[in-house]
């Protein structure tokens, strides 16, 4: 049975009161996935906006990448292994 036709015959069951508040949640439910979308895009640009930010800032500018991998690499005594 399709989910729309079992949420309909338990619907029916129902009596109008209770078929009022089912429509309410409905309706809330709606409202509240726009309200999740908007604010998912604001999220977004948010992101981006810092993301810029940090681009231009260029923090690792100053790194050596070779001499980075190279200290990276060096072997170190594991603790707890003297």
């Amino acid at each position: 049975m399709k989910l729309d036709r079992a949420i309909q015959q338990h619907l029916e069951k129902l009596p109008l009161s209770l078929q009022s508040e089912v429509l309410d949640y409905i309706l809330y439910l709606e409202q509240k996935t726009k309200k999740q979308s908007a604010s998912d895009s604001e999220r977004r640009k948010h992101l981006a906006i810092a993301l810029q930010k940090v681009a231009a800032m260029n923090p690792y500018a100053e790194i050596d990448p070779t001499a980075w991998l190279q200290e990276q690499r060096t072997d170190r005594a594991l603790p707890g292994r003297d």
